[in-house]
């Protein structure tokens, strides 16, 4: 074999060995999303699609002229979605295998690769809010426009003060301040806290939130902290105990009949939550009654029993829980849109066009970000701009 023929032979042989090593990392990365698909919990995914549109629309109720509006006690969607966390969070810490690094580094990965998620949202909305805003309600001053930079660093539950534009998001904030101490204490303690400690959390912030306002709605300075940073600790302990409880329901083996039941209590909890906060009723006093429905419906609902958990069409499922976290992030500047070019448009009209619109804003983002987020070659690119390898 000359020289020629031997640089060719290593080159094919090459060449096909990458080739092969290619189609092998596609087969398990469709082996890998097959497997997402096939564990994806859809009642979750359709409640956390279900429950971001009728925050949407407690939002419009704010500038809404109507009277017979809907969803009136609407926030409390987000506790749903604080619950959500904390069993997820649960879920992460307690099935991470102890490493070497130490607790406070782990814990930084952990909150730092959340913020790496919600920060493409975040920047866009900050940047089409101050826009809109300025359009809508005329100019800020410097310093209040100079003030706002807090809100791209999460701080909007944290108590400092300072004028937000996207106020809406104090949900991520407390999110986000809440799991600072809660992970490290669950990677620490491990089911201790979900036993002992996240029980004690549960009960006494709860009653403190329950004798204090009644209602874990609203946005007040409670001494040290805003009385929403508390509601997100009281509730993401809580979602940490409803995932040992969900747990122990895996393992029992039940009957058709005991599913059954388990789906009823399930779907009639949501329900029952979704008709209580439509009651169009001045303080009504009930969000504490919510929040214990809404518990033992995510329970059930993440315990894999039920007949709805074996439910088809988990791909579409899964797209409109994506959905999710734009459309909560980015539809209060579309709210503002909305009310400005059709300030005397019927109530149920701006609820219509403030919906659509936002989905498919959401879905234009989050198509976007993916396709960045898939094409490494350009993300590659950008880290060159500021990181070297030497």
């Amino acid at each position: 074999m000359n020289k020629t023929e031997t640089v060719e032979a290593v080159h094919t042989h090459t060449h096909t060995h990458t080739h092969g090593e290619l189609i092998k990392r596609k087969d398990k990365n469709n082996d890998i999303t097959k497997e997402n698909i096939k564990k994806h919990n859809n009642i979750i995914g359709f409640w956390k699609f279900a429950f971001s549109l009728i925050i949407v629309i407690y939002h419009i109720n704010g500038s809404a002229n109507s009277q017979n509006i809907i969803f009136k006690y609407g926030y409390i969607g987000v506790e749903f979605f604080f619950l959500v966390s904390g069993y997820l969070l649960a879920k992460s810490a307690l099935n991470k295998k102890d490493s070497e690094i130490s607790l406070g580094n782990e814990t930084f990965n952990f909150i730092w690769k959340k913020i790496k998620t919600f920060f493409p949202y975040i920047f866009i909305t900050y940047v089409a809010s101050i826009l809109v805003n300025i359009w809508a309600h005329g100019m800020y001053n410097k310093k209040e426009l100079i003030s706002t930079v807090f809100d791209l660093f999460f701080m909007q539950a944290s108590g400092l003060k300072y004028l937000s534009v996207i106020s809406h998001i104090w949900y991520i904030s407390a999110m986000l301040i809440s799991m600072i101490i809660i992970y490290p204490l669950l990677r620490k303690y491990k089911e201790n806290f979900t036993y002992i400690i996240a029980p004690i959390i549960t009960i006494v912030i709860g009653s403190w939130l329950s004798h204090n306002y009644g209602t874990v709605s609203g946005w007040t300075h409670a001494g040290l902290v805003y009385n929403c940073l508390l509601r997100a600790f009281f509730e993401i302990s809580l979602g940490t105990i409803l995932y040992k409880i969900a747990e122990k329901i895996k393992l029992i083996n039940l009957t058709g009949f005991s599913k059954f039941l388990l789906t009823i209590i399930e779907i009639g909890g949501f329900i029952s939550v979704i008709f209580i906060a439509n009651i169009n009723k001045p303080k009504l006093d009930l969000d504490f009654v919510m929040i214990l429905f809404l518990a033992i419906s995510v329970t059930i609902a993440f315990s894999e029993k039920t007949l709805l958990y074996s439910v088809k069409n988990k791909k579409f499922i899964m797209y409109i829980e994506k959905l999710s976290l734009p459309i909560y992030i980015n539809h209060t500047w579309i709210i503002t849109i909305i009310n400005k070019v059709l300030p005397q448009a019927e109530y149920f009209l701006k609820i219509f066009l403030v919906i659509i619109t936002t989905i498919i804003f959401s879905m234009i983002i989050n198509f976007i970000i993916e396709k960045i987020k898939n094409n490494k070659k350009f993300i590659s690119k950008i880290k060159k701009c500021f990181v070297t390898n030497g």
